[in-house]
């Protein structure tokens, strides 16, 4: 059976296969690009992770019935939660520093990781979550939702390597001392993401 996956991201849609290989099970992942997605990006104005996956399930459930497609639909919303800063960035992850790098283009790329740990200076407490919210969106318009989490804390300067997702580079993963830039792809595969994924996937029929 084939699924669609809300992304245009190559990547991701792999990434998305491998698991799928990885539990045996007989699915073929389609990205956005392959079934033609041509109404540019989803607004994601919801308040939760949980609100903006939905979002994203419904903008592509009403595409593909515009067009006689009729596979499950699969998309994910994610953010990074700190207790101390009550829930920030959250929803916005993936803007964070976004008003910033408008205003001074000069600014580095990683704006939002010096954003929290300016932000962070000076607090004991550092400790964060980050969530996964993934929906599966089945093409009559019923869905279940599922949630992933890893728990952490904010390191006090970035760790090894920067590069995107940026705030992997200051998330502690708890039971470990490592930044989550640094973990292998065995050690990532039960972390948020991975595990809201696999449960989702355990719902498709």
């Amino acid at each position: 059976m084939q699924i669609i996956f809300g992304t245009t991201n190559q990547r991701k849609t792999e990434d998305l296969q491998n698991i799928i290989n990885e539990m045996n099970l007989d699915l073929e992942v389609l990205s956005m690009a392959d079934i033609g997605w041509d109404r540019g990006e989803i607004e994601e104005n919801g308040s939760t992770i949980e609100e903006n996956s939905l979002i994203k399930a419904k903008a592509i459930l009403f595409f593909c019935k515009d067009h006689g497609i009729e596979y499950p639909i699969i998309t994910d919303d994610a953010g990074l939660f700190v207790d101390t800063l009550n829930g920030e960035p959250g929803i916005y992850t993936a803007r964070y520093a976004d008003d910033e790098l408008s205003m001074n283009p000069d600014l580095p790329k990683h704006q939002c990781v010096i954003k929290l740990l300016n932000k962070l200076n000076g607090k004991k407490n550092r400790n964060a979550t980050y969530k996964c919210c993934v929906t599966i969106m089945m093409p009559d318009g019923k869905y279940h939702q599922e949630i992933g989490e890893s728990k952490g804390t904010i390191a006090e300067k970035i760790i090894g390597e920067l590069k995107k997702p940026y705030f992997y580079s200051v998330f502690i993963l708890e039971g470990t001392k490592v930044a989550f830039n640094s973990l292998n792809r065995k050690e990532l595969n039960n972390t948020y993401r991975y595990n809201a994924l696999r449960k989702s996937l355990k719902k498709i029929k």
